[in-house]
């Protein structure tokens, strides 16, 4: 008989000296018994470094790259380069995956010859709750096609953007681009993989714990890291309604992305008047042209005064800026109101959905 075929798992890792050995247990006790572990330590300068060095030393399956801190997507794209294995998985150092979660589902990706294996996650938090998706687990499974893959990816129904729940086939990457030093939002490529697929199958279970900590990377406190943030999120958003109106088959989605693109635009506009400093003229016209090329026709449950800063927008962009400006200088004269709630960058994912 031949043996399973290689499965590579890459652990991108950066300052996780906390949990990091927990997420690396959890990999060397799968059942799946052809692993290549690739753990990518992007530039740490805590302990993580030599704790996976550590595990090198420990376990033949694992091999450790040390590379200058470039972003989690880099940390990826340098995993898929070393890696030798026809399939690829990631694994977020500061998250953890069930025993059997990759001999189910390299059983699945073979058995239906797909080209993507999802399943679906708990996440964890630090006071131990857990927030289920699935109540039980299930031995069915569902494939399909790309066309209704990829809507599905877009509009968030049942695919995950997240890489961590997927085994990939390796070929898939050859023409992805890699966002640079990206930190929020990066995961919005994901339904440029799905677009390169014949065929994906889905696990109805929750195999993956996706770790909420407090002092993760994406729940940073400082104004200057969340605005970044935001404009990553929105950047990517941007970037996946451009990808949508390329393609016709996916136009049954342009309703959902269109209304997410705009209330993340609006809200890092609104965050450009309130914290000038961290944002270049240069960028907020950018943002402001993005929106001008997005029509109204199919947002019909944007909210009015949304609506209306859109309107704003596209007749002039300067009286626009005057505006907001004179508002907020306003509220901070009054000092009767917050000018934005300082969000971690976590409410940035489901903060839009209040507008």
């Amino acid at each position: 008989m031949n043996p399973q075929p290689l499965l590579t798992v890459i652990v991108p890792s950066y300052n996780v000296e906390k949990y990091v050995d927990k997420c690396i247990s959890s990999i060397v006790g799968q059942t799946y018994p052809n692993l290549e572990i690739l753990l990518i330590d992007d530039g740490s300068t805590d302990n993580t470094g030599m704790l996976c060095d550590t595990w090198q030393e420990r376990d033949s399956r694992i091999r450790v790259i040390h590379k200058q801190n470039e972003g989690l997507p880099y940390a990826r794209k340098t995993g898929i380069e070393n890696s030798t294995a026809e399939y690829v998985t990631f694994v977020d150092s500061d998250d953890w995956i069930d025993t059997n979660m990759y001999a189910d589902m390299m059983t699945a990706l073979l058995s239906t010859n797909s080209d993507i294996a999802d399943c679906d996650m708990c996440l964890v938090y630090d006071d131990g709750r857990m927030e289920h998706r699935v109540n039980e687990r299930h031995t069915t499974i569902k494939t399909m096609g790309r066309v209704e893959s990829v809507i599905m990816v877009l509009e968030d129904h049942g695919w995950r953007t997240s890489f961590g729940t997927k085994i990939f086939k390796k070929t898939l990457f050859e023409h992805i681009q890699f966002p640079k030093r990206r930190l929020y939002g990066e995961d919005t490529i994901i339904h440029d993989l799905f677009h390169q697929t014949s065929q994906t199958v889905l696990l109805n279970s929750e195999y993956y714990f996706y770790y909420q900590r407090d002092d993760s990377a994406t729940k940073v406190r400082n104004i200057r890291k969340e605005m970044k943030n935001y404009s990553d999120f929105s950047d990517a958003y941007y970037e996946r309604y451009c990808f949508v109106k390329q393609h016709p088959e996916y136009h049954s989605a342009l309703p959902f992305i269109e209304h997410k693109t705009i209330c993340l635009c609006l809200g890092l506009l609104r965050n450009m008047m309130a914290y000038p400093q961290y944002f270049t003229d240069e960028y907020f016209k950018v943002k402001v042209e993005q929106l001008r090329s997005i029509p109204l026709t199919h947002n019909d449950k944007l909210r009015t005064v949304l609506k209306y800063e859109m309107y704003m927008i596209k007749m002039s962009p300067k009286l626009y800026k005057i505006l907001r400006s004179v508002y907020v200088r306003i509220i901070h004269g009054a000092n009767k109101l917050k000018i934005t709630k300082r969000q971690t960058s976590n409410q940035m994912y489901t903060a839009f959905w209040k507008w």
